[in-house]
């Protein structure tokens, strides 16, 4: 079994038919992947669903917040 590498940087650019991806490692080692518009999709959709929709909620009001958006009386 190959050891896991460590990745450093991804690179992307279009191709005709597809993706190409670029991945680095630490150690130098570079990775040329072709990959068609289904494909990068499904791994946008598997990247999304491990990291979670963290990005698009909104964090809680602290209380500070919350007393600055009551109605304040006049």
């Amino acid at each position: 079994m190959t050891p896991t590498k460590k990745l450093a940087r991804v690179l992307t650019d279009e191709t005709d038919g597809g993706y190409r991806l670029t991945i680095e490692t630490v150690d130098g080692e570079i990775f040329r992947i072709l990959a068609t518009e289904d494909q990068v999709n499904d791994l946008i959709d598997e990247l999304d669903e491990l990291v979670g929709d963290d990005a698009d909620e909104t964090p809680p009001l602290t209380e500070e917040e919350e007393r600055v958006g009551e109605e304040q009386p006049s």
